[in-house]
């Protein structure tokens, strides 16, 4: 069916107002009447919706439940109180990865999510940089790798991040599920535990609601930490200080950031507070920094030679450097990681 005119201002919010196939998302997501009336009302609890509507509170409770399991809404934490309030999806990215955590998810889903983020984000990119939309995820550095004695490290050290949560929640990685699925990324480094990007605390809690996911124990976050670390994936967090958080794990042939970042130059990401220099005298020019590097910042000319604004200080080089050649020094501040 036609999208409704509310429908498509949110196709325009999402950035893609003259998209035939974000229409055809939408329109596969909000396949009825009722879910289009639903969807224009938002954001709304049951009883508000349901007044609003003329519709019984039951057959409201029904449509909502269905658009959360099709990730078309979410529950909004920071207004719910005594009743639950849902509401569409503020960004793209968000409902992206929203939808394709699915159960069963359709593969043209998949195809038409992956035109979207490949061929059409790009285009939104001059847009972004207009308005100097902050990178919405930064780099947390591999904590093995920077200097302790000099450094305290817990807003940017994932082990903390984990030690200090109330609830993890492990699931698949969009990005890469979806690149496996359409057979584009063949050669990906992740380990084959694919569960290894982590929502935590309300992030989680909204996806057990909806019936994805599954809950970890703070050990069995630590080690899929760790198998991230040894496969040469980059610890990525949101680029501010909040509690409920997603903890993911990218690499260069899947991650959407990562991919804006080495193909459209765009900085999807926040660099860390530091970044990696060469001890040129110990490099044996080996080449394994270049290979573990996901940001293409190495290049090998008898030594390594790093490009320091293309390094965003995540230490995957320094972890399996033989010669004890790189270090990440400290460049940035604390404040340069945003508290709001």
């Amino acid at each position: 069916m036609p999208l409704s005119e509310s429908l498509q201002k949110y196709a325009k919010k999402l950035g893609y107002p003259n998209s035939k196939t974000m229409e055809k998302i939408l329109s596969i997501l909000f396949d009825t009447q009722e879910k289009q009336t639903i969807a224009s009302l938002l954001p709304g609890s049951i009883d508000n919706l349901a007044g609003r509507a003329c519709m019984l509170p039951q057959d409201v409770e029904r449509v909502i439940k269905e658009l959360r399991f099709m990730g078309a809404v979410c529950r909004n934490h920071r207004l719910s109180g005594d009743e639950e309030v849902f509401e569409l999806y503020p960004g793209v990215i968000e409902l992206r990865d929203a939808v394709l955590l699915t159960p069963g998810i359709d593969y043209s889903m998949v195809e038409m999510w992956d035109h979207i983020i490949r061929e059409e984000l790009p285009e939104t990119i001059p847009l972004w940089r207009k308005y100097k939309v902050p990178p919405a995820l930064r780099t947390i550095p591999i904590e093995k790798t920077v200097d302790s004695r000099s450094t305290v490290l817990d807003i940017e050290s994932a082990a903390a991040i984990v030690q200090n949560a109330e609830q993890i929640v492990v699931l698949p990685c969009v990005c890469r599920s979806s690149r496996h699925t359409l057979n584009k990324s063949p050669e990906c480094p992740a380990p084959d535990d694919a569960h290894i990007c982590m929502l935590i605390n309300r992030f989680g809690e909204e996806a057990l609601e909806r019936g994805i996911g599954t809950a970890v124990s703070k050990e069995e976050a630590l080690a899929k930490l760790k198998l991230a670390e040894e496969a040469g994936l980059v610890h990525m967090t949101r680029n501010n200080i909040k509690s409920d958080l997603s903890l993911c794990n990218c690499c260069s042939c899947c991650c959407t950031g990562l991919f804006l970042i080495n193909q459209i130059k765009y900085e999807a990401f926040a660099p860390s507070r530091f970044r990696v220099t060469l001890k040129e005298e110990n490099c044996l020019g080996c080449g394994v920094c270049v290979d573990r590097c996901q940001f293409h910042a190495i290049e090998l000319d008898e030594v390594a030679k790093i490009d320091p604004d293309s390094c965003f200080g995540c230490g995957n080089c320094v972890l399996t450097c033989p010669a004890e050649a790189l270090i990440l020094e400290e460049i940035r501040p604390r404040e340069f990681i945003r508290s709001t």
